[in-house]
């Protein structure tokens, strides 16, 4: 049996930083060992492509937080949501009065 996930917007925050972080770690630690462990290039662990990483995790964490977001919204049960009530007036409708064929 599934456990429901309650899709608070904390849950969700903490979900797309892991996600993100998980991610953005793995391609680059794939690439380093690639880079490092077959040509001998030690250029993949100086501070610049490890800046771009620490720049790339918050960013996409962000794009999947707000897709999570969209998702729950779209699709989800609903079930930590709530919805206010709120009251609309609509218009009524009122029919014309006809003019008298003026001659």
């Amino acid at each position: 049996m599934r456990a429901k996930f309650s899709g608070n917007p904390a849950r969700y925050r903490l979900a797309s930083t892991v996600i993100s972080a998980y991610s953005v770690l793995s391609v680059y630690a794939a690439f380093a060992l690639i880079k490092w462990g077959l040509q001998d290039e030690t250029w993949v662990f100086g501070w610049k492509p490890l800046l771009i990483v620490a720049v790339l995790i918050p960013l996409y964490a962000r794009f999947c937080y707000r897709w999570m977001m969209r998702t729950d919204a779209q699709y989800g049960s609903g079930s930590s949501w709530q919805l206010v009530a709120t009251k609309v007036k609509l218009p009524e409708f009122n029919p014309r009065k006809k003019k008298a064929p003026s001659q």
